[in-house]
């Protein structure tokens, strides 16, 4: 009889320590279903993650494209739909001899009424903003047809001669916050929108761009701290 009890209680022993196959399953399924959750909740803030990440990259497009509409609308109301090129990357071109006379980099009294305008405009874009906080600068560039002549000079001129002139027009110019978003280069003959040496050809080549370059550091930089809070 002792016997008997020993084995029954060691038998007790043994099942308390060693679970049943339903339990150990049961377990399992919980593990499971655990897993799962976290994996869920961890899509969720992915999803959202990148949502954001999108509406962010959607915001920078529309800032330089923005700022692009508005400066094709002043220069149109001026000069008329035919004597602007919307070329790539939204850059605003304005054929040149409305701005200069042929062979020179002096500002014409036509060109003048147009950038009084277009620098108004500019100084509202900075002012504003949700415009401005991801610009870097509005490049303004001279462009020359193939003609021969010093066209690396007559382009940066030109374009320096625009800057100087926006300066005077609107004084807000000379002012660091404004100056910095604006800068002038000189492309020559070399970035031509349309080939051919036909008179409607050259007219075209002959052009003064506004392109505009967004501050890639800025907008980077935010799109990392939602990345980072995820």
């Amino acid at each position: 009889m002792r016997k008997r009890r020993w084995n029954n209680e060691e038998e007790g022993v043994q099942g308390y320590f060693w679970p049943s196959f339903t339990d150990m399953m049961a377990m399992m399924v919980l593990v499971m279903l655990f897993i799962a959750i976290i994996a869920y909740i961890q899509s969720i803030y992915n999803a959202y993650e990148q949502t954001e990440v999108r509406h962010e990259l959607a915001k920078v497009a529309d800032v330089k494209q923005h700022i692009s509409d508005l400066i094709e609308k002043r220069l149109e109301e001026n000069v008329g739909k035919d004597k602007i090129i919307r070329g790539p990357n939204n850059t605003i071109s304005v054929e040149g001899n409305i701005l200069f006379d042929t062979g020179s980099a002096e500002i014409s009294a036509s060109g003048k009424k147009v950038l009084a305008q277009l620098s108004d405009a500019l100084v509202q874009i900075i002012d504003e903003q949700e415009l401005s906080r991801y610009l870097y600068i509005i490049l303004i560039e001279g462009h020359t047809d193939s003609v021969p002549y010093d066209n690396w000079s007559l382009s940066t001129e030109r374009a320096v001669s625009v800057v100087k002139y926006m300066q005077e027009a609107n004084p807000k110019f000379k002012d660091p916050k404004y100056a910095q978003y604006v800068a002038a280069t000189g492309y020559s003959e070399y970035k031509p929108i349309e080939e051919g040496s036909s008179d409607a050809s050259l007219q075209k080549n002959r052009r003064i761009s506004f392109q505009i370059i967004l501050d890639d550091e800025k907008w980077q930089s935010k799109l990392k701290g939602i990345v980072n809070e995820y």
